[in-house]
């Protein structure tokens, strides 16, 4: 792994405009959020292995999934940050198809391998006369992993690899991507961004109130609506920080209580039985904050641990749910009965992140180097501001959502 600056704070009154420089604390809570995530899949399993622990687990069950909402607001950000100027106009085939290939390099041929070992363990499995949870089938299912469409709603359950539904719905707003930036260069003044993070935070809360904020409506069959909306509010907070405003360097300042406020207002939700996507217009605003690098938890967010876990969170994301599944099968309350709960559940978890070692080491970093040498760069694009240097904001190093 290359090493990675940490940024200095900033020290004048103004915002710092996003897309000048690697954002380390950006790179940094997509660790923390993958691991929420980790956590919200694995507490059903936990529960049962450490049932005194259930109302702890259930918490983190129902209520967790908004890592996923923040997920989608820092990548509309970063993404309009490295691609804000190449995208105002219609940038021709070439460079948007190096934009997609380069997204796709992300992600997609891990993606790939895992979806061909849950593939061959359900048919190895079906030979012998057993079934592993959550196979999907052998058709559309598989075809909609395959297409990276299983995200685009209309699904009847989340089938084979279920977290790569999030992974389909950003891939949506990379298509359409260059449709999006002109509309939000628009907002041309810190009101209008302001007005159009409102209304973008506004599209998945208006439209799950009436379809319902069930995990069914928000995963797989209707989940753009929160996929957009949260890409979108990311974008706007990027923009305001273009446009001659105090508003970021403001939140930046107060960073620490954001985080607070974040989780107080997920509590209180949870309380009185609302769902913690309301959370949205106050948790986005983390995003904002940490671009402007100031304070404990950006320094935090920058340590060398932080930047590991947001370089590691891609595999980290695709591997743990296949491995949750099998593992499972052999650590379970039977196998790990009483207080042996606590060790089964710990070795639930600690092979998911070996796997994402292993997974990222011997196939994400080389394949995604191997994908970019096969695209030349067109002629006239910027040398490295179109990939290398927007990834380098995503992911923390010069050659890797």
């Amino acid at each position: 792994m290359t090493s990675t600056p940490t940024p200095s704070s900033t020290t004048s009154g103004a915002a710092k405009p996003a897309g000048s420089g690697l954002i380390a604390s950006l790179v940094g809570i997509r660790g923390i959020l993958a691991l929420v995530v980790v956590a919200v899949h694995l507490a059903p399993f936990a529960s049962a292995m450490m049932p005194v622990t259930t109302p702890a687990w259930n918490a983190v069950w129902h209520h967790g999934y908004v890592a996923l909402d923040m997920f989608f607001v820092l990548s509309g950000f970063v993404i309009s940050s490295g691609y804000r100027k190449v995208f105002a106009r219609w940038p021709g085939r070439a460079v948007f198809g190096k934009f997609l290939w380069a997204r796709l390099s992300r992600f997609y041929p891990i993606h790939l391998a895992v979806l061909a070992v849950m593939v061959a363990a359900v048919l190895v499995s079906r030979a012998v006369g057993h079934e592993i949870p959550h196979g999907g089938n052998l058709g559309w299912d598989l075809i909609r992993q395959i297409t990276l469409t299983s995200g685009w709603g209309g699904a009847h359950a989340l089938t084979w690899n279920g977290p790569v539904w999030s992974l389909s719905a950003e891939w949506a707003c990379y298509l359409v991507f260059p449709i999006l930036v002109p509309l939000v260069l628009r907002l041309r003044t810190p009101r209008a961004c302001v007005l159009g993070y409102l209304v973008a935070c506004a599209i998945p809360l208006v439209a799950y109130s009436f379809i319902g904020f069930d995990d069914a409506s928000i995963t797989y069959e209707m989940p753009l609506p929160r996929a957009f909306g949260a890409f979108l509010a990311g974008a706007s907070l990027c923009q305001l920080t273009h446009v001659g405003s105090r508003i970021p360097a403001w939140i930046g300042r107060v960073t620490g209580p954001l985080v607070v406020l974040s989780l107080a207002a997920i509590t209180v939700l949870a309380v009185f039985g609302h769902p913690s996507m309301l959370s949205l217009p106050v948790v986005g605003l983390i995003v904002l904050a940490l671009a402007q690098q100031r304070g404990a938890v950006n320094t935090f967010l920058s340590t060398r641990w932080a930047l590991v876990g947001g370089e590691y969170s891609v595999a980290l994301f695709l591997v743990h749910v296949p491995w949750i599944l099998a593992s499972s099968l052999v650590i379970n309350p039977r196998t790990f009965p009483g207080a042996w709960g606590i060790v089964g559940t710990l070795l639930i978890a600690l092979g998911s992140f070996v796997l994402a070692w292993v997974a990222y080491q011997v196939i994400e970093k080389p394949a995604q180097r191997w994908m970019r040498t096969l695209v030349k760069r067109p002629a006239k694009a910027p040398a490295r501001s179109l990939d290398e240097r927007t990834d380098r904001v995503v992911t923390g190093r010069s050659t890797g959502t």
